[in-house]
């Protein structure tokens, strides 16, 4: 099944798109499983070496972390030098680049599960327009990071209300920049239901981060597939159904 066509938009709500997404796990959950785990390593590893960096230059420095959604990340620091500042400066950017290419493989690979395609552990090691990801996700990443030290506040709204933009750039080949403006619409003529699957997400990574982080090779999987079902249903775009 090849990509699918967009008219108006779907009769949606959340509960329906948590059954299509743990559905559509199950009957993918071996190449999903794997995918996550690899690239979670691959975090993990930056992580690291990001902090070694960091104490090696900075012993004072107590933390460094990244949120779950891979485009904010801030540090905090009882003594950090010039040369600490440095490295989280670098290291922001440098995981910010590493998580835009990761979604670009790993989204691409969810949306082949929307259109009904088979898929194999390789559908989610092909970076699709990768570049372009890269961009939006610096855009992304700056306008959250600036809203989250603006009180937190106007940070959580940025997440909400950008949250469809790599999807969008994957799913209709956009540019950043449009991509950026179309998840904005589209969050701003349906934030009622935008919100409640964003909340959905959020509990679902936050559970399967509480059973000792094992959890989240299930809760990102899911978590995924929910944001590609809602915004193929708000979009007026269509999913694969549910398979028996």
């Amino acid at each position: 099944m090849g990509p699918p066509g967009y008219g108006g938009a779907q009769p949606y709500n959340v509960g329906e798109a948590f059954s299509w997404a743990w559905n559509k796990f199950t009957k993918n959950a071996g190449p999903l499983i794997i995918a996550t785990i690899v690239y979670g390593l691959i975090l993990i590893v930056l992580q690291v070496i990001v902090n070694l960096l960091q104490a090696a230059v900075s012993p004072g420095v107590s933390d460094y972390s990244s949120s779950g959604s891979g485009f904010s990340y801030s540090w905090s620091s009882t003594s950090m030098g010039l040369g600490g500042i440095l490295i989280s400066i670098v290291g922001w950017f440098v995981s910010l680049i590493v998580g835009a290419a990761i979604q670009s493989g790993y989204i691409g690979g969810v949306l082949d599960i929307a259109n009904g395609q088979q898929v194999s552990v390789g559908s989610f090691f092909r970076p699709r327009n990768i570049g372009q990801v890269i961009v939006a996700g610096l855009i992304v990443g700056v306008i959250t990071t600036i809203g989250f030290f603006l009180c937190i506040i106007p940070g959580v709204i940025a997440s909400i209300m950008l949250v469809f933009t790599v999807v969008a750039l994957l799913d209709r080949n956009l540019s950043p920049v449009d991509a950026v403006k179309t998840s904005f619409d589209l969050s701003k003529a349906n934030f009622g239901n935008v919100f409640v699957t964003w909340l959905a997400m959020v509990a679902t990574a936050f559970v399967g981060a509480l059973l000792c982080g094992v959890g989240l090779i299930v809760a990102v999987p899911v978590a995924a597939l929910i944001l590609v079902y809602a915004w193929r249903r708000l979009s007026g775009g269509q999913v694969a159904p549910l398979t028996p």
